[in-house]
């Protein structure tokens, strides 16, 4: 319930403000990674006046963030812009909260998690690592955990036959499991990382405020008419319309979002959780979350 009502908050402080992009507006730059987070700008591709650069792994976005002269606006893991911004290293602030949880463990069967052998993932030292670890009881792990690079490294481990089991995102999970099928290796879902962690932190929330949204200061009266669109096209357009996010995606490109295709974008769009909520608004989760990476976010870093 609390995230329903801070879901509609974040909603609402979107769609009441009525100004919309139009031949007067300043042009944005904006980088994502690719995958969910880039998804979640679903609505602002086909803008002639918004660049949208996708990336592959975090460090690009790192050293963006680093820069006083750099995009407009970055989506990144919320502990990597939080810490910068914390130590005051990142002329960026905290807008909004756009993924909440879309990792999933893949393998052959259950009992992968309790034999030897390569235990593929990603994100070490982000996100992705610091829900794995406090999800699971690691002294009792059995596979040895590797990790790589990005998604695609551990995609690639998963369809080689190198590991019998990974942490992957979705849309690359239910990707990957039918390419698999293909090469005659049978993967499936076997667990959802969000409820896993949930319920081992006993947390009140459904999902985690996982990827989010930078602006940097002196561009966020240009980019808010920008992200409000955006907001609108994931919380409501997707949410109606499912052929919506199946033309979006086709207009951007599958090559350009890293996803296999428009067909899986829609099949996992539920269990990708994008959902655009402004961060001021469910800080006491930020809190929560960033915790756990020793991170303190004082309320002036977040944008109004």
């Amino acid at each position: 319930m609390k995230f329903l009502k801070a879901l509609f908050v974040g909603i609402l402080s979107f769609t009441l403000v009525a100004c919309a992009t139009n031949q007067e507006s300043e042009a944005i730059t904006v980088m994502t990674p690719m995958g969910a987070t880039a998804l979640s700008m679903l609505g602002l591709y086909d803008d002639e006046k918004v660049t949208i650069d996708t990336v592959d792994g975090s460090d690009a976005l790192s050293a963006q963030l680093h820069k006083k002269d750099g995009y407009d606006v970055i989506v990144a893991p919320i502990n990597l812009g939080a810490k910068l911004i914390s130590t005051g290293k990142t002329e960026y602030v905290l807008h909004s909260i756009v993924t909440w949880g879309n990792l999933y463990i893949v393998g052959t069967d259950e009992a992968a998690l309790t034999q030897e052998g390569n235990f593929a993932a990603f994100g070490e030292g982000a996100v992705p690592q610091k829900v794995l670890t406090s999800a699971f009881d690691m002294e009792n792990m059995v596979p040895t955990i590797t990790y790589y690079n990005s998604v695609n490294d551990v995609q690639a481990q998963l369809l080689t036959g190198k590991a019998k089991i990974g942490m992957l995102a979705e849309p690359a999970a239910t990707a990957t499991i039918a390419k698999a099928k293909e090469k005659n290796i049978e993967l499936k879902v076997l667990k959802d990382l969000q409820k896993e962690y949930s319920g081992k932190l006993n947390l009140e929330s459904e999902g985690y405020p996982q990827a989010a949204v930078f602006v940097r200061k002196d561009s966020l009266e240009k980019s808010e008419a920008y992200l409000e669109k955006a907001a609108t096209f994931v919380n409501e357009t997707a949410v109606k319309k499912e052929e919506a996010i199946n033309t979006a995606v086709e207009a951007a490109t599958t090559e350009k979002l890293g996803v296999p295709s428009s067909e899986i974008a829609v099949k996992t769009w539920k269990r990708q959780n994008i959902h655009f909520v402004k961060a001021n608004t469910v800080k006491k989760d930020i809190d929560t979350f960033l915790e756990q990476f020793k991170i303190t976010l004082d309320s002036a870093y977040y944008a109004k």
